[in-house]
């Protein structure tokens, strides 16, 4: 009997190890979570949130919460302190930032990264400070796993959606699945008029893993402009556009960038790029990265009313 008692509690023991966190609620992932996340102090104030990723105190958190030439980068929480952190390498085209903490003896506490994205429909976890409240556990649920493009910062970002409220603050948090492993991390939300519509841009955990892997500065090439697909636009400018005009809408250009400087400006129409037709931001922005910086391309370009049709060639500027 006795020898069945020990067995049992061994099994039990066992089960209890090894049983996922949200097994055991979500005060348990809290408190597990928590000590692995840090504020991200910029020239002394709280701009946003990130996390520990290694045991010897790598930091990630959001590009454009770091602000790429702050005379200081501080992490800040109860469990860590106040600590400097060192820029090691920086990913503007997926909105990632990576630091390091001083080192010491004993090993910093670190989140885990996870496969992949779960399931649209899954609830999950951000972990972050907004409006500088600290240290709050929020929901949400993947809305689309498959990846997307955000114009933000004056660049193209690559994210996927989550549905749920992330005010400011929360930007270079964690996004946990439900045994608290980093699958994303929180970029932006979506909003109109500066009111957040419940579905927030965040950046895959594939793009983490290859930012802590190379551990230096990822480059990608950039028109330096925004394009919009031309459903999305008003009435009046639609009504403009003759039928059998296809292509994407060019907004925000540069004015010092590659193509303004070709001549191409604001509302004129992407009819193709090196012969191929686009009418989605997602295969137009795929093509686009798949090239080199200083890469020379052959845009066909018109006007919304269809005129002034003409062949433009430029060199991709580098984004970084």
């Amino acid at each position: 009997m006795k020898s069945k008692l020990i067995f049992l509690f061994a099994f039990i023991s066992l089960w209890f190890v090894n049983v996922p966190i949200y097994c055991l609620g979500n005060e348990l992932l809290y408190s597990k979570v928590a000590p692995r996340c840090v504020e991200i102090l910029v020239e002394g104030r709280l701009e946003g949130s990130g996390f520990i990723v290694s045991k010897e105190g790598l930091v990630i958190t959001a590009h454009h919460v770091t602000k790429k030439k702050a005379k200081s980068v501080e992490a800040f929480s109860s469990y860590i302190g106040r600590a400097p952190l060192k820029r090691i390498a920086n990913y503007k085209g997926c909105d990632l930032a990576l630091f390091s903490l001083p080192p010491k003896e004993d090993e910093y506490p670190s989140l885990p990264l996870a496969n992949e994205v779960p399931a649209e429909g899954t609830k999950v976890f951000l972990f972050g400070s907004p409006i500088f409240r600290h240290h709050l556990l929020l929901t949400g649920f993947v809305a689309s796993k498959k990846g997307t493009y955000s114009w933000y910062d004056g660049a193209f970002t690559k994210t996927f959606y989550i549905s749920g409220i992330a005010a400011p603050g929360t930007s270079g948090g964690p996004w946990l699945n439900q045994k608290g492993e980093v699958f994303g991390i929180q970029a932006a939300g979506l909003t109109t008029n500066g009111g957040h519509q419940g579905v927030n841009k965040a950046v895959e955990v594939a793009h983490i893993k290859k930012l802590i892997e190379l551990r230096k500065d990822i480059s990608i090439p950039t028109l330096e402009a925004a394009v919009e697909e031309l459903w999305g636009q008003s009435h009046s400018l639609i009504q403009k556009i003759p039928e059998g005009i296809t292509g994407l809408l060019l907004r925000q250009v540069s004015p010092n960038g590659v193509c303004a400087k070709a001549g191409i400006k604001n509302e004129d129409i992407i009819l193709s790029i090196n012969g191929k037709k686009y009418q989605r931001i997602e295969p137009f922005m795929d093509y686009i990265r798949s090239k080199s910086p200083g890469k020379k391309i052959e845009l066909m370009i018109c006007e919304p009313d269809g005129t002034n049709q003409r062949k433009v060639f430029l060199n991709l500027a580098e984004l970084k």
